[in-house]
Parts: structure tokens; sequence; C-alpha cells
């Protein structure tokens, strides 16, 4: 790759450094002249984990991002950091905001970033001294102390939210999450679900309202890579499968809660009232198409593959599942290994319905490239689930639900929160891009003979 891809193939963000005790701004000193340093990090990562690895890389600095000051307008983006330590000498000059060239910082920028030096921001995750006060907290509630601040680890930040963490002496590991608007609810959602879930999600240490935080046991670990063994995979998929099973099972019957605490309703009347409104999204969405990579699906074929779904909505009401929680946002950040049994986190995208869904959507985890073991693979992973359901489900109505799972899983993520139906973020070509893609899935579900069989087509 050449150094022109590589840079095509990242994003550059301008660096606000903060040293927290003059608080003056690092810069880069320039025949009289003060910019602001730049580095450039992978595309579809986490920037504040990023920005903290190429500062380190660059100038040798542990810095604590506090503010992503990103409007769609500014380029490059703009990161706002607090310097916590140097581990070597850097050519960076520590100067007043006032010595930022103009060119810089546009007059949005600027405000926002003096706001941040004089500790008058809405969101005090944005302020310099957070992290000593998320470290004083994280020591009082354990009473375990921080092994070193080179050891935190900053995994998201801006906009009210941050994902953070430290390592303490003893070697254990402790997970600080907020949340800001739209995804304020989570606090809530994950309060109750490790309440009725127990040891299916990490555990609840604390919270702190204000921040609309809370303190997680660390001592298991994200799934960052799927095992390419079948063997490994087929153990990981088996344990998450069953876990998820044991974790909804713990929600049945208690919909209510969770919509109160702000999971989104999907349940299989949702789809089937806003079935119309989906398809003619579709459809403007294919309308939209330029890349003849992919052939449209048409207009008459649209109308068989709506009939087809409302269907299938019609029958699953008469399954009569039990609605449980649903995750969402199933990948596998997400699945936590290393305590004997699967845990899950980050329940933004929490809704109420039918638990096969994320049962199908884990199933998209079988990349087995043989066909036949991974039939196999996929018939025993229902066999799991299954097994748990049956406490609370006839195995017919189970086995007639995974027929009809891919078509609603889909729906499921098209629909998603719901919201967006009535926003102008529907227009976005990103957004319909998505829709065209799960349209084709959506498509060949529907040709499936056992499914047409079982409708009636």
């Amino acid at each position: 790759m050449t150094l022109q891809e590589t840079i095509l193939e990242t994003i550059e963000y301008r660096l606000v450094l903060v040293q927290p005790e003059t608080r003056k701004i690092l810069a880069l000193d320039s025949t009289g002249a003060c910019h602001l340093p730049t580095v450039r990090v992978p595309p579809w990562t986490r920037p504040a984990e990023q920005l903290c690895k190429a500062a380190k890389n660059a100038w040798g600095l542990q810095i604590f991002v506090l503010d992503l000051l990103i409007d769609g307008t500014s380029s490059p983006n703009c990161a706002v950091a607090e310097v916590l330590f140097a581990n070597r000498r850097t050519d960076l000059k520590a100067v007043r905001l006032d010595m930022i060239e103009d060119s810089k910082l546009n007059e949005e920028e600027r405000v926002q970033v003096a706001k941040v030096l004089s500790d008058k921001t809405e969101s005090p995750l944005s302020r310099v001294g957070w992290i000593d006060q998320a470290i004083l907290w994280i020591e009082t509630d354990t009473g375990k102390k921080l092994a070193s601040r080179s050891g935190i680890e900053q995994y998201n930040a801006g906009f009210a939210f941050s994902l953070i963490r430290f390592r303490t002496e003893d070697d254990w590991h402790y997970w600080l999450k907020a949340t800001g608007e739209p995804n304020a609810h989570e606090f809530a959602i994950t309060r109750l679900l490790s309440e009725l879930g127990g040891a299916y999600l990490p555990e609840m240490i604390s919270s702190r309202s204000e921040w609309n935080a809370w303190l997680m046991s660390g001592e298991t670990n994200p799934v960052t890579e799927l095992p390419s063994n079948p063997l490994e995979l087929f153990r990981l998929l088996g344990d998450a499968v069953e876990s998820m099973a044991e974790l909804q099972m713990r929600t049945h019957g208690r919909g209510v809660d969770l919509l109160k605490a702000g999971a989104y309703d999907q349940g299989i009347g949702v789809f089937r009232g806003h079935s119309e409104e989906l398809f003619e999204y579709i459809g403007e969405s294919m309308a939209s198409q330029t890349s003849t990579k992919a052939a449209r699906l048409d207009k008459t074929r649209l109308q068989e593959i709506r009939s087809i779904f409302e269907a299938v909505c019609c029958r699953v009401e008469e399954l009569d599942f039990p609605e449980t929680i649903v995750h969402g946002d199933m990948n596998g950040g997400n699945i936590l290994t290393g305590c004997g049994h699967c845990q899950f986190i980050d329940w933004c995208e929490a809704y109420v319905g039918n638990p096969l869904i994320t049962f199908q959507h884990l199933l998209l985890f079988n990349r087995i490239e043989n066909p036949e073991l991974k039939d196999f693979v996929t018939a025993v992973l229902k066999d799991r689930y299954r097994n748990v359901w049956l406490a609370a489900c006839d195995p017919t109505a189970i086995d007639e639900g995974f027929l009809y799972m891919p078509m609603i899983a889909v729906a499921s993520s098209l629909y998603g929160r719901g919201n967006w139906l009535d926003s102008s973020t529907r227009n976005a070509s990103h957004r319909q891009k998505y829709a065209r893609n799960l349209a084709r899935h959506m498509d060949q579900a529907a040709r499936d003979p056992e499914l047409l069989e079982a409708l009636g087509f």
C-alpha cells in the first residue's frame, strides 16, 4: 500500500493538548506561528483509543481525551485532551490559546476549548481533572489502588460519553462507562439487566448519577476476533447462545419494566404495523442506487417480499412467543469471555421483542467455510438454545420460530429504534445503502423453499 493510499484510509485529527497545571496548550512552533499537532487514525475504530496511541507514539505523551469537537463542517476533526505526563522530551511548546493561529481553530471550536480551559463545559466528563475524580471514585468504592496511570486504557470519549478500563495493584480490572444523549438510557437498562441477569452481565460495582456513569468488574475480555479454528468457534458460539438464552429467560415477563427503563419496543405487532413504511423506504433506497455491482430489487419483487414478511409476522404472533430482551448490536466486542460462560455488554440498542432475533444474529458468527460442518454447527446451536427455552415454550413452536427468524431478524436490524422513519436522517446515503443490503438479505430469506411451504406460498 502506498503512502497516499494509507492517508486516504485514515482520519486526520487536530489535537488540543492541555497542560492541567498551566492550562496552556502544547503546539508546534514554526517560524513564530503556533500550530496544533495533527495525527491520523484508522477509520471504523474508537477515536479516543487511537488518539491516545497516536500521541504516545508521536511525542511520548500519555493523554486523556476530554472531548471531540466534530460538527461535520471542519476538516480535519478536532479533539481536546489533557496531558497526564510525558515519557520523553518533546518539541511541542506550551502556549496560550490566543497564540494558536485563527486558521487552526474555527470560532465555535475556540469557544469550546476556552470552556474546557475554564472548567465551564456542560458535561463534567470534558473538564480538566475529571480523570482524577474517576480514579478517586474507583479507589474509594473498590478499596483498591490504581496500579499506574500509564495503565489506563481509554476507549471512548466526547459528547458526555466515556469508556475506560483501569487496572489496580492486584492486577484486577474495572470498566467505567458513561453515556449521554441519545443513549443516556443505557445506564438504567444496564442496571435493570444486572439485577435480572446476574452473572450474564459484568458485576455492577457502583454508579454516579451526575455523570450517568457506572463502574463494572473487568474480569472478562471482549471477543476482539472470532476464532479461525472451527472447534474453537463452535465452543464460543455454544457458550454464547446458551448464555444469551439464560439471560433472556430471566427477563421473561419483565417487558414493561424494560420499556420503562428505556428499551425500545420491537414486538412483532410493531413490525407488522410499520411494514408499509419500511417497504416504502426500501423502495426509495433502491431507486436511489447508483452502483451496478448488485441488481436493484424492483417494485414487483419488493411487494412479493412484503407479502411473505407480513405472513411471517402473523404466523409468529400465533406462536405466542414470550417477549424478552433483544440485543440490537450483537458484535464480538459486546460478548465477554473468561468467567466460565459469556457475558454481554453495550445495551444502548436494547429492544423488547422475540428472543429468537438475537439468536439469529448470533448465528451470523458461524462463518465456517465447509458447508456440511457449518450446517452441523448451526443444528447443534439450535439444540442448545432450544434446550434452555423448553422450560417456557413448546418445542415445535421453537422450531417453527427458527424457520421464520431470518426475515424477522433483518426487520429488527432495519427498524432499530424506529425513530429514524420520521427524521431527516432517513435520507442519509449510508442509511439507504444499509437498507438496500438488508433488503437483499430479506430477499434471500424469502426464497427459502421450506419457509414458503410452511406459509402456503
